[in-house]
């Protein structure tokens, strides 16, 4: 990291740390907006609010939330693991989590599996214990837990870094961003959690849910996986602090093409305390985001009433319809698991399973057995945004 280069930002301070090299530490939130630039914000979150406003109607809509939280959070889970380069597909994330495949033939996919699961405990002990840092500290546990790649051997799941980290290269004297070494990280944690807890928002909670952010991003408090769990930490505090009814807004499907616009607005804000461009870039996301999600919701819907139709009109069991509903939440199914779920003798499920892959509901996956695997593939379809079949 060049000291030049932070040497006068007004976002944080330069302090010494290993091998002749100095790091970043920004300054407590929340920053000093002038009058000039929370005027120029105005058009920009009143589209961004507005979006968001109409996505919390659609969340209203729905008989169950859960027929939208899950698909979004296969998706966020996918994306947002890609930008820090870890990959699977959405059939493998579920075939995984369905208790198929070799997990330790597939690493990326354990790992993705992993962040879903921590994202949906940490949003579900939200009704226990208000955000705050054990909430992050047991997301990074789950995240990292198990994780036997080389990314993650050496790193303590749950525990705040031990050591100076840096990013952009593999040594620190090439490092683009050096972030707080130890020694400051746990007092600057400790300012970002008062911000969280405050009893008002700067200007407004999306505008507070980018500076939260950006600080989480540039304390880098982990040795590992402090963008998944930053990306996560965005959703948390939205959903904390009612500004969404329902966990169903995430930023990485939208972040990930503009990966690099997005790492150089949070680099500018440390840099030359660019504020305005990074929370109209912030902004901007959730607006694209909360469409994205309201798109992905209309699709789910429309398989929804397709499948709904195509039962009733056949006169087909209301067991039929039960499995239908657990499909949104879990998309790859097997006759045993159904069998559990309807409370009906595995011969009872099997005939439910073939009534429903007659009906072009479910198809067998090829390659399982014992149990067999069927897939609902109009679900991932509308969740992955392809084309439906007609």
């Amino acid at each position: 990291m060049h000291k030049a280069d932070f040497a006068q930002s007004p976002s944080g301070r330069l302090v010494p740390t290993e091998r002749g090299q100095w790091a970043f530490v920004p300054n407590p939130l929340p920053p000093m907006l002038d009058d000039a630039t929370r005027a120029s914000l105005g058009a920009t979150l009143a589209e961004a609010s507005a979006a968001v406003g109409e996505l919390n109607g659609i969340g209203r809509l729905l008989p169950d939330p859960y027929l939208l939280i899950r698909p979004l959070q296969a998706q966020e889970a996918l994306t947002s693991s890609s930008m820090e380069g870890t990959y699977t597909t959405l059939d493998d994330l579920l075939l995984v989590e369905a208790g198929a495949g070799d997990e330790n033939r597939a690493p990326d996919t354990r790992e993705v599996l992993n962040y879903r699961l921590a994202l949906s405990e940490a949003i579900a002990s939200l009704d226990r214990v208000p955000l705050c840092l054990r909430t992050l500290r047991e997301a990074h546990r789950r995240l990292l837990g198990g994780v036997a790649r080389h990314r993650g051997a050496s790193v303590q799941a749950g525990e705040f870094k031990r050591s100076q980290n840096f990013i952009g290269a593999y040594e620190i004297e090439r490092a683009r961003f050096v972030p707080p070494p130890p020694s400051e990280t746990l007092a600057c944690l400790d300012d970002m959690e008062r911000f969280i807890h405050a009893p008002t928002p700067t200007i407004h909670t999306l505008i507070d849910s980018a500076l939260l952010h950006y600080q989480f991003e540039t304390i880098h408090p982990f040795a590992d996986g402090n963008g998944r769990v930053g990306r996560m930490l965005i959703t948390l505090h939205m959903f904390h602090t009612g500004l969404i009814r329902h966990p169903i807004l995430y930023l990485s499907p939208t972040l990930e093409g503009r990966k690099d616009e997005y790492i150089d607005r949070m680099y500018a804000v440390s840099q030359v305390g660019d504020w305005l461009g990074w929370i109209r870039f912030f902004l901007d996301a959730v607006t694209d985001a909360a469409r994205q999600a309201i798109d992905t919701a209309d699709r789910l819907r429309q398989v929804e009433k397709r499948y709904r139709a195509a039962l009733q009109q056949a006169g087909r069991s209301a067991n039929l319809l039960t499995i239908v509903d657990l499909l949104f939440r879990t998309p790859v199914v097997s006759i045993p698991q159904l069998a559990e779920h309807l409370g009906v003798t595995y011969r009872g499920a099997q005939m439910n399973v073939k009534s429903l892959v007659e009906a072009g509901v479910l198809h067998e996956h090829d390659g399982t057995s014992n149990p067999r695997l069927f897939v609902a593939r109009d679900i991932l379809k509308a969740i992955s945004g392809d084309a439906l079949n007609a």
